[in-house]
């Protein structure tokens, strides 16, 4: 409860207030100086600030009154305390003289002056010493220094070390002891020192850590160890006069299980699913108006398997549906005899529908056939010379191109400059081929004075891997369910080294099986079953080939199973040769 300021009323009469509502008329204290306060508690407390004090009154009833010297009002003033002896008279204010009841509002004064709150938490430490509490913003204390203040702080301080000490040893365990950390090391750092060689701990590491012998195959490989490459083709069809140029594409299988060859100016399909053959358009007997009269430079099925891309060396490209033997249109060159007006070597379609193709002038067109105005991109000038190899990511974002100037490119779609650039190829690169493990992994094949099969990544722009092969590289396929691609190869260092078919594991690099003489001469082309388990080749020697590389084990399901099972039975009714015509 607050300090109360007495009021002087007429006739000399002051009027003390508490807050238990009492109020006292003529007092017999309104004798003293009107700088004298009086308090009133229910409990004898006796304030460390008071210098003196007499009891006055009987011994059962008296009023003890402590008055503090000093005439200053900013001072601390006396304590009234009234007390009652006896268990029923506690906590009971007495008065020793009658007046009207009521409260009186107190007043502030200029002598009243806030010192804090009154509470007292310890009185223990109240009785002991005279140590303050809190300071001021003018440096006094709340509690002022008495006589017996030395003795008091010795003993207190006495307690406080005894009472740290006894909670020093009740007190759990440090953290940094819990845990045994030290607190002088770095608990997180850029690179932590290495165990020692001889510690267990150094040669765990080591044996989880430490890169595997280069005769260690990949998993796919040790679980499928029954898994046989075979080294005899499963059939062998007649392709012939077939142009042997390494820098077009004329073979494709298609995801329909149907396969599309060009031989000269004629364009041939062949169902592997009945074994049938059929004609689809020969250049010879079309109009000049749409490309006749020359020869097929490239092939390419669209990714559902209807349309088919036929490019002519004169740089005309028709679009065919061939479940009805049509032609739907054909993208003419410029009249005036551009860029495009030279041989269509390579063409690439895209997931949605954008066709890219490539010209013997260096030249990149894209299309969307659905526009009466298809050309939607023109990349002049993207290799110095004749582009030999074009291939889409499965997303559609990223396009790799290859030229006989030794150059791959990666082409985002957004953009007409070259996302990627390298020249590390010595050789023309005809060689493209996506990863269908890693979307940012590409593989690319060098020509004869190169004979490099380079991995890159795409994303960092990086070169990843490189194997030395000993022969020209022809074409790269990516097994879908084996970490691993097979690469056809041309001419080489050696008669014994050309024509061969090489499977590599990835990432190790190292050769898994070889045909050595897949065909007598240079593989041209190659392409891979909608199922990824059989490769068919067509070689110099003027022949197609099916060779069952990357077949699965027996307990995948039926549906995966290789397409060409019908083969053997094809095999009994027709002979191996002149199939395609």
């Amino acid at each position: 409860m607050g300090p109360s300021t007495p009021t002087r009323a007429k006739g000399s009469t002051a009027a003390l207030t508490r807050g238990l509502g009492m109020m006292s008329l003529d007092s017999p204290l309104s004798d003293r100086p009107t700088n004298l306060r009086s308090r009133f508690h229910a409990s004898p407390i006796r304030h460390p600030s008071i210098k003196s004090a007499r009891t006055l009154g009987p011994a059962g009833g008296g009023v003890v009154s402590g008055i503090a010297a000093g005439g200053r009002r900013d001072k601390e003033d006396c304590l009234l305390v009234h007390s009652m002896d006896g268990p029923d008279a506690r906590g009971v204010v007495a008065k020793d003289w009658d007046g009207p009841d009521g409260t009186v509002p107190r007043r502030r004064g200029s002598t009243m002056v806030s010192r804090g709150d009154r509470y007292i938490p310890n009185r223990e430490l109240l009785r002991r010493g005279t140590t303050p509490f809190l300071e001021d913003s003018a440096g006094d204390a709340l509690s002022h220094h008495n006589s017996s203040s030395s003795a008091g702080s010795d003993s207190l301080a006495s307690d406080a070390a005894a009472a740290a000490a006894a909670a020093e040893l009740d007190s759990p365990p440090a953290l940094e002891g819990a845990c045994q950390v030290d607190l002088g090391q770095r608990i997180l750092s850029f690179s932590a020192a290495p165990p020692s060689a001889s510690s267990s701990s150094a040669k765990d590491l080591h044996t989880r850590y430490a890169s595997k012998p280069k005769s260690t195959l990949p998993s796919s490989l040790v679980a499928a160890g029954r898994r046989r490459i075979p080294t005899a083709p499963e059939r062998v069809l007649d392709a012939p006069a077939i142009v042997p140029d390494f820098y077009v594409n004329l073979l494709h299988w298609s995801s329909q299980n149907v396969i599309a060859i060009a031989l000269q100016s004629a364009v041939h399909t062949w169902n592997s699913e009945t074994g049938e053959a059929n004609f689809l358009l020969d250049l010879e007997e079309e109009s000049e108006r749409v490309g006749g009269g020359g020869l097929v430079t490239s092939l390419r099925w669209d990714a559902h398997g209807n349309i088919l891309a036929v490019g002519t060396d004169r740089g005309y490209t028709q679009i065919w549906d061939v479940a009805r033997g049509a032609r739907l249109r054909t993208l003419r060159p410029s009249a005036d005899g551009g860029a495009d007006a030279s041989a269509v070597n390579a063409a690439a379609w895209a997931v949605d529908g954008t066709l890219s193709v490539g010209y013997a002038s260096g030249l990149i067109r894209e299309h969307d056939v659905r526009q009466r105005s298809s050309e939607t991109r023109s990349l002049e000038h993207a290799h110095a010379a004749q582009v030999c190899g074009l291939s889409w990511r499965d997303d559609s974002a990223l396009l790799a191109s290859g030229g006989n100037d030794n150059v791959v490119k990666v082409w985002d779609r957004r953009t007409n400059v070259a996302k990627m650039r390298k020249e590390n190829h010595r050789a023309a690169v005809k060689a493209l081929a996506w990863s269908p493990h890693n979307s940012s992994l590409l593989a690319t094949g060098g020509g004869s004075a190169d004979r490099c099969i380079h991995f890159w990544n795409t994303t960092q722009n990086t070169r990843v891997q490189t194997i030395q092969t000993s022969a020209q590289v022809t074409s790269l396929q990516w097994a879908p369910h084996y970490r691993e691609l097979v690469s056809s190869h041309g001419v080489g260092t050696s008669e014994s080294e050309a024509g061969a078919l090489c499977v590599w594991a990835h990432p190790s690099g190292q050769k898994i099986a070889d045909v050595p003489g897949a065909h007598d001469g240079r593989v041209l082309h190659t392409s891979l079953s909608p199922d990824g388990q059989t490769l068919a080749t067509v070689g110099s020697d003027e022949s197609l080939k099916f060779w069952r590389v990357f077949e699965q084990a027996q307990d995948v399901s039926k549906a995966q199973r290789s397409v060409l099972t019908s083969y053997k039975g094809l095999a009994r009714s027709a002979p191996p040769t002149r199939a395609l015509r």
